[in-house]
């Protein structure tokens, strides 16, 4: 007896009513945390556990980004995979890990050691740990500039936003020391296993073009 699959679409992933609910509300539930955190209506370990979640989880969606991206053109994804897809769902990712980001920096505004709004955008004015902090302002607005440039590609040109995606690497490199020079010491594994996976990731895509 065969087995059949459904075929998969060749069209990119697209959001849903539903999906767009789901996000809203959970961006709201955030955006209240920070509110009532500002307000110091939470105790003072919420602001830090919301801070050091949401950037956690930044960084994990920049390496599932920075991972899948040069992979796409490769053979070491599933070949049913259409190119629609994988690129849809890279843009989605990078799209969600740009969103938390801003949200990381945002919960760097509230708490005991809380930054001013400016101090949070501009690298290098923090007054604690400066150029760990400038790391991640720098690693923020890297995925902002990769991101905003590839949408205006239609603007200015393939070929230029090709090239400015090509900082999406230095980002990710100024996101990893962001997160391991506030480790206190200590490096995390998820930074270890993310700069391999990236790293490795980018072999493929080099050793790739270079058979062509």
């Amino acid at each position: 007896m065969t087995q059949t699959t459904a075929p998969i679409s060749a069209k990119a992933p697209r959001t849903t009513p539903l999906n767009m609910a789901v996000t809203a509300l959970l961006l709201g539930l955030v955006l209240l945390a920070w509110v009532l955190s500002w307000q110091g209506t939470l105790s003072q370990a919420w602001p830090q556990v919301l801070l050091t979640q949401t950037g956690t989880f930044s960084y994990v969606l920049l390496v599932l980004a920075a991972t899948l991206g040069p992979l796409i053109g490769t053979r070491f994804l599933p070949q049913w995979l259409t190119a629609g897809i994988k690129t849809g769902w890279h843009g989605i990712i990078s799209g969600f890990a740009l969103v938390v980001g801003m949200i990381h920096g945002l919960f760097a505004t509230v708490g005991h050691d809380a930054l001013s709004a400016l101090q949070v955008v501009v690298p290098g004015l923090a007054p604690d740990r400066t150029l760990a902090m400038a790391m991640g302002t720098v690693g923020l607005w890297g995925m902002l500039l990769v991101y905003v440039t590839w949408l205006l590609r239609g603007r200015i040109g393939i070929r230029a936003a090709r090239a400015l995606h090509l900082l999406a690497y230095p980002t990710f490199v100024a996101a990893t020391l962001h997160g391991v020079w506030l480790g206190h010491g200590s490096i995390d594994p998820t930074y270890v296993l993310g700069s391999l996976a990236v790293g490795s990731a980018l072999a493929v895509r080099l050793i790739t073009l270079a058979r062509r």
